[in-house]
């Protein structure tokens, strides 16, 4: 897992973005953050770094989104025996914009999958 320093952010498609979109979604957690989730899910989609980015998450960021996933989403990924019902919806939403399953597995901490 990269640390945040190892990862080339300014690649990132997000990085001339408005950033408070990427933490509204998890202040908010009504019909607006849906609608933050998918134009965040737009960027990270096309994002050079997504997999960079997803695995430093994964590890280090407990809040916002990062590779097009919530933080209850990221811990649905960790532990799908927990979350199975977040885990699913996550995945079904992120196959829409072309991250695949196999994708957010890879960048999953070790002993996670």
């Amino acid at each position: 897992m990269p640390e945040y320093r190892e990862v080339n952010w300014d690649q990132a498609a997000c990085f001339d973005t408005y950033n408070e979109m990427f933490y509204s979604v998890e202040e908010e957690r009504n019909a607006h953050a849906y609608n933050y989730i998918n134009a965040v899910r737009s960027i990270c989609a096309r994002c050079p770094i997504y997999n960079a980015c997803l695995s430093y998450a994964f590890q280090y960021e407990s809040y916002g989104v990062w590779g097009g996933l919530t933080s209850v989403e990221r811990k649905a990924m960790i532990f799908p025996k927990l979350y199975p019902a977040q885990r699913r919806r996550a995945l079904f939403d992120l196959e829409s914009y072309g991250i695949t399953k196999e994708q957010v597995q890879s960048c999953l901490p070790k002993g996670s999958k």
